[in-house]
């Protein structure tokens, strides 16, 4: 299998916390089921997700997300063949952008606020392997 990682951003436009953890919910079943690991970040309107797998898992999951109403204007900003995954421990690592620790705000956002369309291909890199590496007390559980 080769490793296909594959990082989106699309527009919610404010989920509610029971959108949010059926979003939550349905990725973490699916993901298992499809051998697919990643990131997903909630901001106030909009979704930054990284997806990592098998290249045709990943590309059956963007096809389901693209048929999602509660994703809009959805946009690849990064994909391609990846040595390793980051975020092997979760089926979906689901965080509020709000709740991401300030330090890593300060690192990856754009003028104080979570636009991940706006964000350099090397930033989204960035936020993502900080993401990985700051794991110490998560859960596979949503937080927030």
């Amino acid at each position: 299998m080769q490793l296909t990682r594959l990082v989106y951003a699309s527009h919610h436009g404010g989920t509610s916390e029971e959108a949010l953890r059926d979003i939550f919910d349905r990725s973490c079943k699916n993901n298992a089921n499809d051998g697919i690991t990643g990131l997903l970040i909630a901001g106030d309107e909009d979704f930054l997700q990284l997806l990592e797998g098998g290249r045709t898992a990943v590309a059956e999951c963007m096809m389901r997300i693209m048929k999602d109403d509660r994703h809009q204007r959805i946009r690849i900003l990064l994909a391609g063949e990846s040595e390793s995954r980051l975020f092997s421990q979760w089926s979906m690592r689901c965080l509020r952008a709000a709740e991401i620790p300030l330090e890593i705000q300060d690192r990856y956002w754009v003028n104080d606020v979570f636009d991940p369309v706006q964000l350099p291909q090397a930033k989204i890199e960035g936020l993502c392997l900080a993401l990985s590496e700051d794991n110490s007390d998560k859960t596979p559980e949503m937080t927030g």
